[in-house]
């Protein structure tokens, strides 16, 4: 967790996008995580979390199928 949360707050810091702090949080973490079942599954929604949460977002937003649909938009 405090991996995730650490490349999302120096990639929001620097202006980063949303694609580009998951790109940055996945080479540091796919080494040590990348061969759990369920990693690939969550990581675009932990990401997207941990990046709202960096940004300044202090409340979960709500998960929608549109909000769905511009994250996977986003980091593709």
């Amino acid at each position: 967790m405090r991996g995730l949360l650490d490349t999302a707050r120096v990639g929001a810091k620097a202006g980063l996008s949303l694609k580009q702090v998951y790109e940055a949080t996945k080479l540091r973490m796919d080494p040590k995580y990348g061969h759990y079942p369920i990693y690939e599954h969550c990581m675009p929604f932990d990401v997207s979390r941990a990046y709202d949460e960096a940004s300044g977002i202090e409340h979960p937003r709500i998960w929608t199928a549109r909000r769905d649909m511009e994250m996977w938009k986003s980091i593709a």
